[in-house]
């Protein structure tokens, strides 16, 4: 059986947050569950640890092995990120490189956008998280 995993679209302003894999290519960020540790707490952990940002979360997507979750990115690197990560970015479209099949990521992306736009809605948050990505 496969390990519990986590990853996070996460959005600053009109961008979404994505890491170039050293071994692989464009991902969202994420990873497995450790023992002991609730998704959310994953996904927090995870996301500062490939991106150096802390992470507002806006809500979670239950998916086959896994959880995403969507949320906002405070934009501010405060660390230092693992070896395997090799960059840092924001897109507003999805690259062409990506680890994963485009259709998975282009869904995901979408329901997350839609998923943070409705919580900074119910928060009286300003601003847009608005990729031009078509599900």
């Amino acid at each position: 059986m496969a390990e519990p995993f986590v990853y996070v679209i996460a959005f600053i302003d009109d961008s979404f947050v994505m890491v170039r894999h050293r071994r692989r290519a464009w991902e969202m960020p994420g990873g497995r569950i450790e023992p002991d540790e609730t998704p959310e707490a994953a996904a927090i952990r995870e996301f500062l640890e490939e991106t150096g940002m802390s992470l507002t979360i806006a809500g979670a997507i239950a998916v086959d092995g896994g959880t995403v979750f969507a949320g906002i990115a405070d934009g501010k690197s405060t660390c230092n990120r693992p070896h395997e990560i090799i960059e840092v970015r924001t897109f507003e479209e999805l690259p062409n490189d990506l680890s994963f099949p485009e259709v998975e990521y282009r869904k995901m992306v979408a329901i997350g956008h839609a998923v943070v736009e409705s919580f900074k809605r119910m928060k009286g948050i300003n601003g847009t998280a608005s990729p031009q990505v078509k599900p």
